[in-house]
């Protein structure tokens, strides 16, 4: 089934994108606002063992990675440029890294299942081939 042109698969991984960077911003911006944690209830005692003793740089990560990035790797989908579903991969992948990162400093954060479900989806959607097709029906992208 395709809707405007697209198949379900790709508005799909859109959505998980869209999510996952409207959360990030959200969360990452409240870190950068407050590094110590207390306005999204975080502890900094997870970041004992790293350089950080706050979460400014934690947070402008998050911001950076997981704000801007998705967005632009959604822009590459959509727009079918050949950069766009490697863009959704490192996305999906960077985002699993990151949730091992926060386990293994023991944060336990409730946001650790979605974020796991959201980079599975993207990782799932972009090796979609439906997410391959292009808008006009033809298979690749067109773009660079």
């Amino acid at each position: 089934m395709r809707l405007r042109g697209r198949s379900l698969s790709h508005w799909a991984l859109l959505a998980a994108l869209g999510q996952l960077a409207a959360r990030a911003l959200a969360g990452g911006a409240a870190l950068v606002v407050d590094p110590s944690g207390a306005l999204v209830d975080a502890s900094p005692a997870p970041l004992a063992p790293t350089p950080v003793d706050d979460f400014l740089l934690p947070g402008a990560l998050l911001v950076a990675l997981f704000g801007v990035c998705p967005v632009l790797a959604g822009y590459g989908l959509h727009a079918d440029l050949s950069w766009g579903r490697a863009a959704a991969v490192a996305v999906g992948v960077a985002l699993a890294l990151w949730v091992a990162a926060e386990t293994a400093l023991g944060f336990a954060r409730p946001t650790r299942a979605l974020n796991l479900a959201t980079a599975a989806a993207v990782l799932a959607l972009a090796a979609s081939p439906s997410v391959a097709s292009s808008s006009d029906g033809t298979t690749g992208s067109k773009r660079r």
